[in-house]
């Protein structure tokens, strides 16, 4: 009946058309209705064709008619088995296509759940990883899978059994308990255990014999009486759970299991009770096990064979769950490493290079005095603050090593600036939020057109780097780039992601850190390029020191020939005696050039030379003779 089967194709996507409504009972039970009156439609049609062909054929000859009009009733007979056979297999062809498609829709439906709720929990892990040293272990992934399986299965509503009840079953089994106990008169009770909706079990007065009422307190007995059932009841409950998280179908030991447990309880208990009390509990929580335990029940009666599909995918899920969670991990860890370890270092000097050349300006255009105008105005400047200080040890300190001192006095004024300015604290926010935008920029730059392919992330993060020198105008720091460090097999997009989430977390730290009160002069130390290094190189001058006095070279121009001082240094500053006595001399260089007086020292090879000749030794020096009428150092000195 090729017919048939061109129909049947046709009925199939119809079914397959309602995909979105497959699990809705009623809907589905319409189409297939009228499917099924269809089908009968179509296999009559079909049958009515070959008996009318068959009954034309045996027309035809009159000698036909005579041999077959005795076997007629029996050859229609069979054609009408015939269709009642095509009919019903048509029909359960139809019911299991239906069957087909509720089964694949509630895996697909399932494996959306499980894949929404595995993700939610890699997330919840990686998110617990981040801050962590140490790596998960296998059995903690096993042990977070094991309790995720658990929850998508027992959340997910499978579809309920149509008629298979199990209060009978459980019904059956509480009287053959009963019987077995001798708790024959008690029968009547199990009537309409289905019904019950009691919401709490009540002690009456009859579990209680009249010995039992004049031994005991009447209200003690009822309070024992009240304990000993809420604790059989709350084992009860912990017992429905323990067998709902087994996903397995309900089995008649589990009545078994719960009448024994109210057995034992109440064997264990001193208190003197009828047998009522043994019934009345036993039936109470047997009408809600009918309850509970049909929910498990409806759960697995008709997915049975769904459910060993999807337990037997749970390993290969497992092993999945593992390798995914393992990557991003190492995406992540790799991330915030490349971060930390380049990313870092190139905000800094993007933020504080240019920080060194603005408070240096800063600060020269504020000077009021003049004293970084040249190298004759700093040393003068540092020699007013010693005068002020009146400290031997400073004095010291300047005479014996000039460049030392006047380094540590321009970071005193450095460190003194900016803790009173705010150029510090701007400058740092402002360059801070471009150089992110600028490396984000980048980042995502090279994540354009990239597949979900696994690649080399070193590759990528060295066009990351060139992006940013390129585009972003920024010097990337690139210590940390050699070596096999950033080197993983990984998905770039999701690296990219937790790149841009570690960016993220980059600038929140830096900002808090910037918000924070800063110790001054130990960032300055930290600084790539230091302001007050920066400032002393401007005054510092050529760094040439008289070869008498050690008195530094204040000529203000960078390239000069011939070295002059104006603040020659009394020689007795370096511990020269006079000659004819054990003081300190406070003779200065320009008062020898005036005189006849002699020097000598290694570069004379320990011989005496006139200082009016010092230039054959010196001539990139000049010292002028001492100017007894003018203002000279020799006052500040005396």
């Amino acid at each position: 009946m090729e017919h048939m089967e061109i129909w049947f194709t046709k009925a199939t996507k119809r079914i397959r058309s309602h995909k979105a409504t497959a699990l809705e009972i009623g809907v589905r039970d319409k189409i297939l209705r009228v499917l099924k009156d269809d089908a009968r439609e179509e296999v009559d049609i079909e049958v009515t064709k070959i008996r009318t062909q068959l009954e034309s054929y045996v027309m035809k000859d009159d000698l036909h008619i005579t041999y077959i009009e005795p076997y007629r009733p029996n050859l229609m007979e069979h054609l009408k088995g015939f269709q009642l056979q095509a009919t019903e297999e048509m029909i359960e062809r139809l019911e299991s296509q239906k069957e087909n498609l509720c089964s694949a829709t509630q895996l697909r439906n399932f494996q959306t759940s499980l894949e929404k709720q595995t993700e939610s929990k890699l997330h919840m892990l990686t998110e617990a990883s981040k801050f962590s040293d140490s790596l998960l272990e296998d059995k903690r992934l096993e042990e977070e899978f094991a309790n995720l399986w658990s929850t998508a299965l027992s959340n997910f509503s499978f579809r309920p059994s149509e008629t298979d009840d199990i209060t009978a079953r459980v019904s059956e089994i509480l009287q053959e308990n009963l019987i077995s106990r001798g708790l024959q008169k008690h029968l009547n009770k199990l009537e309409g255990i289905e019904k019950r909706k009691d919401s709490a079990f009540v002690v009456h007065d009859e579990y209680f014999g009249y010995r039992s009422k004049m031994k005991y307190n009447n209200r003690q007995q009822r309070l024992e009486a009240h304990y000993i059932s809420c604790k059989i009841i709350e084992e009860y409950d912990q017992f429905v759970i323990g067998k709902s998280s087994l996903f397995a179908d309900f089995s008649d030991s589990y009545i078994s299991e719960l009448l024994e447990n109210i057995e034992k309880n109440l064997r264990a208990s001193p208190l003197e009770i009828r047998s009522a009390f043994e019934v009345d509990l036993k039936v109470f929580l047997c009408s809600f096990a009918c309850q509970d335990f049909q929910e498990i029940h409806d759960r697995y009666a008709k997915d049975r064979e769904l459910l060993t599909f999807i337990n037997g995918s749970r390993n290969r899920r497992l092993g999945e769950f593992i390798y995914q969670f393992r990557k991003r991990d190492q995406c992540q860890r790799v991330a915030r490493a490349f971060t930390s370890m380049v990313f870092k270092p190139t905000a800094l000097d993007y933020i504080y290079r240019p920080l060194v050349r603005r408070i240096t300006e800063e600060m020269t255009d504020q000077d009021a005095t003049g004293q970084y105008s040249s190298p004759w105005a700093f040393n003068c400047s540092l020699l007013v603050e010693l005068l002020a200080e009146e400290s031997f040890e400073s004095y010291l300190e300047y005479l014996l090593s000039y460049d030392t001192f006047g380094l540590m006095k321009i970071q005193e004024r450095v460190v003194a600036h900016l803790s009173e300015s705010t150029i510090l604290n701007e400058c740092r926010i402002q360059r801070l939020g471009e150089v992110i935008g600028k490396m984000a920029a980048a980042v995502s730059q090279t994540a354009r057109g990239v597949s979900g392919a696994l690649s080399d992330t070193k590759v990528s993060l060295e066009k990351v780097c060139l992006t940013l020198e390129k585009d972003g105008d920024v010097k990337v720091v690139r210590d940390a780039m050699d070596g096999p460090l950033f080197s993983i097999s990984a998905e770039w997009n999701r690296f990219v992601s937790c790149l841009l989430d570690a960016l993220g977390e980059l600038r929140l730290a830096l900002i808090q850190e910037f918000s924070q009160n800063v110790d001054v002069a130990q960032l300055l130390q930290t600084l790539p390029i230091k302001p007050q290094e920066c400032l002393f190189e401007r005054v510092r001058g050529c760094g040439k020191h008289c070869p008498f006095c050690r008195a530094p070279c204040d000529v203000a121009e960078v390239e000069h020939e011939v070295h002059r001082t104006l603040l020659h240094r009394p020689k007795g500053m370096l511990s020269y005696t006079c000659d004819d006595s054990s003081s300190l001399s406070h003779i200065s260089c320009p008062a020898d050039m005036g005189k006849d007086n002699q020097f000598l020292n290694k570069d004379t090879e320990c011989k005496s030379m006139a200082y009016k000749d010092y230039r054959t030794l010196y001539p990139d020096w000049s010292i002028s003779p001492e100017d007894l009428g003018g203002q000279t150092p020799v006052a500040y000195w005396r």
